[in-house]
């Protein structure tokens, strides 16, 4: 995985933060991390297949996607236990990881890179591993608290 690989996906989540969060999110720098990822609590994971098999991984602290849920939907969440808290980053991850798969496929035809569905996975120190991929990692600020972006690719058969 190189970093060119993970700004788009940099790219979709400040605008997507942006225009359906409507908060600003600080990006950092891309940063390798390996084969193996430490969550803060709340992950939602959107699979890639086709030109390219791994993995998008959108990260933040329980407490964040309650603020991000609220955001979306003008309830007020105190736990990540409520369907609507997991409906919520199901569908920002997925519109972050849709709008970088356009550009990549835009940028190289005939790549048809797709996405599988999201998957959210809640629960202090989940410690998350994959044998045949490395990963890129962006540690983003927002108002709402940290959020992490993940991306681990290689090429697709």
């Amino acid at each position: 995985m190189s970093i060119v690989q993970i700004a788009p996906f940099v790219a979709a989540t400040v605008k997507v933060f942006k225009d359906m969060l409507e908060t600003d999110i600080v990006k950092g720098q891309p940063e390798p991390e390996g084969d193996s990822f430490i969550s803060r609590g709340f992950s939602v994971m959107v699979g890639l297949t086709g030109g390219w098999e791994g993995w998008f991984l959108l990260d933040m602290s329980q407490e964040t996607a309650c603020i991000f849920a609220r955001a979306m939907t003008g309830e007020d969440y105190d736990t990540v236990e409520n369907e609507e808290v997991l409906y919520a980053g199901a569908e920002i991850a997925n519109i972050i990881s849709g709008n970088a798969i356009t550009t990549i496929n835009n940028l190289q035809p005939g790549l048809n890179i797709r996405l599988a569905p999201p998957s959210v996975f809640a629960g202090q120190g989940m410690s998350m591993f994959n044998a045949r991929l490395s990963s890129s990692s962006v540690l983003m600020e927002s108002a709402a608290g940290p959020v992490k972006i993940n991306v681990a690719a290689k090429e697709g058969k």
